[in-house]
């Protein structure tokens, strides 16, 4: 004797239900805090990372322009005449912009010194044995072999406090003279202000030791009341008060876990904050204190939904296992036709699909009703999608992964941070969908496929899942059709495009798959498109940039201009960058 079917599906709903919320549960509260963690974790590093780089690639160019010099000094002859180290430390100085000085100091003879202007340098000769600093200097690169970063000071030529850079000239192990390179630290405050760190939430800065500020955003134009003998100001005198808290009432953050940088917290004004920094002794000493603060609250907001998430999923799981068993007792007698209607559904034949009966049941009623909706829905959806495509991919078996030649397009909003700040929810979300619009209409338009959004950015693809021969060239006309479209929009786009070998196929589980491309050209493209922002100038709507192997693939079009080669993060070798000119028409 069997079961009856009222009584069977109130118990397979109900424990399914309540199994799966379960699990659902169990991983939320067991992982969904540590996960919160782990990314915070990742953040925190990540932009202690992004401010340090900063520091030093402000600070390198000086280092390696001084290294070429001393290898072009002792070539050409230093002692052959002013004139020559003239043009040699003049056309040095005009090659790395960060630097506002550059200085020869001969053992016995005449110094020279290169200065920036606004006028282009200014060059000064002063004869080093009768001036106390210059033989002070050459004292003291007696004992030393390379070069090394010298004292911080402020100077009334650039209003502000610079740092130098030395570097002892031997020739046949004698020490023949000195060279140096001043470097203005203002710069650098505009430098970390205007950095990708502060897009993760944080307020960067760079400590003299523990008690002087050499560079914040507070920094970054003049400063009052800087002098010879005080060149950077102290903590307290920067108005932030929560740098000036750093060093006092600190205390562990123990939810954060392992860091790779330091970190503690303290409360400002009852707020807490959490401090990340790491130091850099190879700038002389005291070292310096690289790093950024936030608010805790940013951080713990994470843990907090998932507590959150842990007491709803308890009443949900509740509430799904009651309303299970109350509702399986009333589905046994429509069970069949709705198992009949769902089957024809299941094979994608809309046409011959029956509307489903009403029922005197409320609940069954509404059930048919919605299932009569969503009827109607997809026979409009089999009108706009192919019946062939769908089908294809819903009855058999998901296709392999196989690598294939693909071309790649990624976009992006520039300045969508700055734009939308002041934005409300309903207008930004407005604004993407127009703009997703028009990038779809283009990228379906040229045979591509749109594969996800990112953000305030796009990533397509052609040449998948259809071979597509001339796939680079209609992914060109597409970035033309995206440029030429972004006129009056009031929005600033970059987009990259790039040819290459990729995998290609469904990803994931039969659960949830998605068809998408992996491989090592992806993160090419993406990152041709980050070259946008070297390109873009202010009145520029769109920048569109290409890599040789696409502009190659397409046959070399017109409205393309080359920009040289460039080195691309991972890469070892450079890619060769073509940028869209409109004026041309290019792929018209």
């Amino acid at each position: 004797m069997g079961f009856g079917i009222g009584p069977l599906l109130a118990v397979a709903l109900a424990g399914l239900v309540g199994l799966a919320l379960a699990v659902v549960l169990a991983i939320q509260v067991l992982i969904g805090g540590g996960g919160a963690r782990e990314l915070f974790r990742e953040k925190a590093d990540l932009m202690v990372e992004l401010v340090s780089r900063q520091v030093r690639e402000h600070l390198d160019p000086a280092s390696a322009q001084l290294d070429y010099i001393a290898r072009v000094l002792p070539a050409d002859g230093p002692d052959d005449g002013s004139e020559r180290v003239s043009d040699l430390l003049t056309g040095a100085l005009a090659g790395v912009t960060a630097i506002q000085a550059l200085a020869y100091i001969p053992v016995d003879g005449i110094a020279t010194f290169v200065n920036r202007t606004e006028a282009g340098a200014e060059v000064m000769h002063i004869d080093a044995r009768n001036d106390p600093s210059l033989l002070q200097g050459i004292a003291d690169a007696q004992n030393r072999e390379g070069g090394w970063w010298g004292e911080l000071f402020f100077t009334r030529r650039y209003d502000g406090p610079v740092v130098n850079r030395r570097q002892a000239l031997r020739r046949d192990g004698k020490l023949v003279g000195v060279i140096g390179a001043v470097v203005l630290l203002g710069e650098l405050s505009r430098v970390i202000d205007e950095s990708t760190a502060t897009e993760y939430g944080g307020h960067p800065f760079v400590l003299r030791g523990r008690d002087h500020v050499l560079a914040h955003r507070r920094l970054a134009g003049h400063f009052p009341g800087l002098t010879p003998a005080k060149p950077l100001p102290g903590l307290a005198e920067v108005d932030d008060p929560v740098l000036t808290q750093i060093w006092t009432a600190k205390r562990s953050a123990p939810f954060l876990g392992r860091l790779s940088a330091t970190s503690h917290a303290a409360d400002v004004n009852g707020v807490p904050y959490l401090y990340l920094y790491r130091t850099m002794p190879e700038f002389g000493d005291p070292p310096w204190y690289v790093g950024a603060y936030f608010r805790v609250d940013d951080i713990a907001g994470g843990l907090r939904t998932a507590t959150l998430a842990g007491v709803a999923g308890l009443a949900v799981l509740a509430i799904s296992v009651i309303v299970a068993i109350l509702l399986a007792r009333k589905l046994a007698a429509p069970t069949r036709s709705f198992a009949r209607a769902a089957a024809e559904l299941a094979d994608l034949d809309f046409s011959k699909a029956q509307p489903l009966p009403p029922s005197r049941i409320r609940e069954l009623d509404e059930q048919a009703r919605a299932f009569n909706r969503l009827l109607g829905a997809l026979r409009w959806f089999e009108s706009y999608v192919p019946k062939g495509l769908v089908r294809r991919l819903a009855r058999e078996a998901p296709p392999e992964s196989a690598e294939r030649e693909l071309t790649i397009m990624f976009t992006d909003i520039a300045g969508f941070t700055t734009l939308t700040q002041d934005m409300p929810p309903t207008r930004v979300a407005e604004m993407l969908n127009a703009h997703f619009a028009q990038v779809i209409r283009a990228v379906e338009a040229s045979g591509g496929t749109v594969d996800k959004f990112l953000g305030d950015g796009a990533m397509a693809f052609w040449g998948a899942p259809d071979n597509l021969p001339g796939h680079a060239r209609a992914a060109l006309e597409c970035a033309a059709d995206i440029a030429a479209s972004m006129a009056n929009t009031g929005l600033r786009v970059r987009i990259g495009v790039h040819t290459g070998r990729v995998v290609v196929g469904n990803v994931g589980t039969t659960g949830r798959l998605n068809y998408t491309i992996i491989g090592d050209a992806v993160n090419a493209t993406q990152r041709i498109e980050q070259l946008g922002k070297d390109f873009m100038k202010p009145g520029d709507a769109c920048c569109v940039l290409a890599s040789s192997d696409t502009f190659d693939a397409a046959g070399k079009p017109q409205g393309w201009i080359a920009q040289g080669e460039f080195s691309l993060r991972g890469r070892d070798s450079g890619v060769s960058i073509y940028r869209h000119v409109p004026d041309h028409g290019a792929g018209r």
